[in-house]
């Protein structure tokens, strides 16, 4: 009789628990996504989130960067003077006033110093006070800033990961882990000595117990959450299906670029721009009966395709940092579709 009495009242426990912890969520996404997880016509779907800004706070990308910068932990990049992925080199970067070819080699010989002098016995707090580095970052930065504006993004998605070239794929677990282990997001614009670069850059990354959540509560409501990312699709792994970080995710949930040697793979749907929908309708909508997302959450405006493409779409979730443009457009829409939750990320000036 106990037992039958304690199987009821934590029936009823389970029965009146809500579908989604309310943490921090604003009252429209949480009303929104508690709805959501609450309708049993949409067990045996799928939510697709972006990485970056997203299921995540801080880009795995960008922050991977910063840190090879910080530890002058380069490979295969070096060989290339940092130009490997770039369609041309011969013309002056707007905002630089360098072309991509005159950027890569003073940054060759900055580094290829950096290391001597590493390799001589002076330590990277040593290293991290020379003007020559206060220079290098600044101007690594501003390179990168210089590449988003005059190249198409395909060309910043390929450079970027280029970086990684060679490199040891521990260097980008301690990366992770380190970013991690900060227990905070935040940026830090870097200036050259001389002012004449200067760039922001991304440290830290958070997953949030609010996110964690979500993941879960989709999967106890028979969704299936994926992650289709413009960020190289081994990091992103990394990241989202190591046990410990919480977003549980398989490697067969996670689609992200992919690369063969220093090239796009080819026969394969890259995952950035209207990429992301390609993605989302040859390798994961037929995995559900060909049924369009119940959810598709992003942050930015590589999000935009993904987040307008699906006419049976229930939610499209906005991390929202306050981008403008037409990601912001779409956060103030306020249709009960289009849901907003607000981001904050710390600002340092260094």
């Amino acid at each position: 009789m106990k037992q039958l009495l304690a199987y009821f009242i934590l029936s009823v426990l389970i029965s009146c628990a809500p579908a989604l912890e309310r943490g921090n969520w604003e009252e429209e996404p949480y009303n929104a996504l508690s709805k959501l997880l609450s309708d049993g016509s949409l067990k045996g779907g799928y939510a697709v989130f972006d990485c970056d800004n997203t299921a995540i706070l801080h880009d795995v990308t960008h922050t991977l960067m910063v840190y090879q910068i910080e530890n002058l932990e380069f490979a295969e990049a070096v060989d290339y003077k940092f130009l490997c992925g770039l369609p041309r080199t011969d013309f002056i970067l707007d905002d630089l006033g360098l072309t991509a070819e005159q950027m890569g080699s003073h940054l060759y010989g900055q580094y290829v110093h950096l290391k001597e002098l590493l390799s001589g016995g002076k330590t990277l707090d040593d290293i991290h006070s020379e003007s020559e580095y206060l220079d290098f970052r600044a101007g690594f930065l501003a390179f990168y800033k210089a590449i988003g504006r005059n190249y198409d993004y395909d060309v910043l998605c390929l450079w970027e990961p280029m970086l990684f070239y060679g490199l040891p794929k521990e260097v980008a677990v301690k990366s992770l882990e380190y970013w991690l282990s900060q227990g905070r997001a935040w940026n830090e614009e870097w200036v050259s000595p001389d002012g004449r670069f200067k760039g922001v850059a991304e440290k830290g990354i958070v997953i949030s117990q609010d996110m964690k959540n979500l993941m879960a509560s989709l999967r106890r409501a028979g969704i299936t959450p994926y992650i289709c990312s413009a960020s190289p699709e081994w990091l992103v792994e990394a990241l989202a299906c190591t046990p410990a970080n919480g977003l549980g995710f398989r490697p067969d949930e996670v689609y992200g670029v992919r690369f063969c040697e220093t090239r796009y793979e080819e026969a394969y749907e890259q995952p950035f721009l209207e990429g992301k929908v390609a993605c989302i309708n040859t390798y994961i909508a037929p995995l559900h009966d060909n049924r369009e997302p119940a959810m598709v959450a992003g942050d930015s405006s590589g999000d935009i395709a993904m987040l307008t493409s699906f006419e049976g779409m229930r939610i499209g979730l906005i991390m929202n940092q306050g981008r403008g443009g037409e990601i912001e457009m779409l956060a103030n829409i306020k249709d009960g579709r289009y849901v907003s939750q607000t981001v904050v990320i710390d600002y340092e000036r260094i």
